[in-house]
């Protein structure tokens, strides 16, 4: 297994264990969304600023516009996020975050003029159909409010696998770059969480206790870290339109890591149903179909036809 898959499956699963435990926490411990997420953020950005630099702490990545944005997409994404797990399964939301495997497809052909391989869209409509029969499937109250948010969350993702692939420190392979680059980006999604909190209740304080900073520093820095780390250099090694679609497995590992900690009695709520299994294949069908396409179409590519963007890198 070359490292490109290495680094991308190593992405996921830290994405898919993030999730489960992050719900696991909210649930449980009834911590604050808000504080939760600076305090796990804040960390995980100290960790790797402070790792990242040979010769002491280099700020030279909050320079770059783009590391803001990125920042400023990563909380639209997070809060959106947490706020659909607080309703439905990590299964249930993975299955409609794929729907940024499509979106991503649409704004590559729409900013770039260069469409998708012919047999790509099979496979964009199979995942599609297998969102829309999710919605059908969840409670009237939830239905509007979590494909909503899933979508735009899909548009955030997009957003920022995007710049994330054309980002400076991101496309450098000089070692502790991309840590330091990280650690900046979680710094300022940090900074905005902060700022949102503010605009919200006018304060920082309120709610914050021993468990939720231990929890939210342990969580930063065993999981946030590693977790946003593994995916610049999973985008980095693979492209944005290949990280977007491998993370659209995220399902498949969200729904075993939720599974087992059910089974070890530390998750007492499971919303698993043989219908949303069923439902995550057709998403992991859609995928391959797609990776499939983009595969042929990089070794024949038709005549007249641009190249596929986003390409697979070869690893540094």
């Amino acid at each position: 297994m070359n490292r490109p898959v290495l680094v991308t499956v190593a992405a996921i699963l830290c994405w898919a264990l993030l999730s489960v435990v992050s719900r696991i926490l909210l649930l449980d411990l009834a911590l604050d969304p808000w504080m939760f997420s600076f305090i796990q953020l804040s960390a995980g950005g100290v960790g790797l600023l402070a790792i990242g630099g040979c010769k002491g702490v280099d700020l030279s990545s909050f320079k770059y516009p783009t590391t803001w944005a990125l920042g400023a997409l990563r909380v639209l994404s997070a809060a959106l996020y947490t706020a659909v797990l607080a309703w439905i399964s990590v299964l249930e939301a993975g299955i409609l975050g794929a729907m940024s495997l499509p979106v991503i497809a649409l704004c590559v052909w729409g900013l770039t003029r260069r469409r998708p391989a012919r047999f790509e869209w099979l496979g964009h409509l199979i995942i599609l159909a297998a969102v829309c029969a999710l919605a059908l499937r969840l409670e009237d109250t939830l239905r509007t409010a979590a494909v909503g948010l899933m979508a735009l969350n899909a548009l955030c993702l997009t957003a920022m696998n995007l710049l994330a692939e054309r980002h400076p420190d991101n496309i450098s392979d000089v070692p502790g770059v991309r840590t330091r680059f990280t650690g900046a980006v979680l710094l300022v999604t940090a900074g905005f969480f902060a700022f949102g909190r503010l605009l919200q209740h006018g304060t920082l304080e309120g709610g914050i206790d021993m468990p939720l900073v231990v929890a939210g520093v342990c969580v930063g820095v065993f999981l946030r870290a590693p977790a946003m780390l593994l995916a610049f250099w999973s985008i980095r090694l693979v492209g944005a339109q290949g990280y977007t679609a491998a993370i659209s497995l995220l399902p498949v590992f969200g729904m075993g890591f939720e599974q087992a900690f059910v089974a070890l009695g530390l998750l007492s709520q499971s919303r698993l149903q043989i219908g949303t299994v069923g439902l995550a294949g057709g998403v992991v069908a859609g995928t391959l179909v797609v990776l499939a396409a983009r595969k042929q179409a990089a070794r024949a590519p038709v005549r007249g036809s641009a190249p596929m963007p986003s390409a697979g890198r070869t690893a540094p």
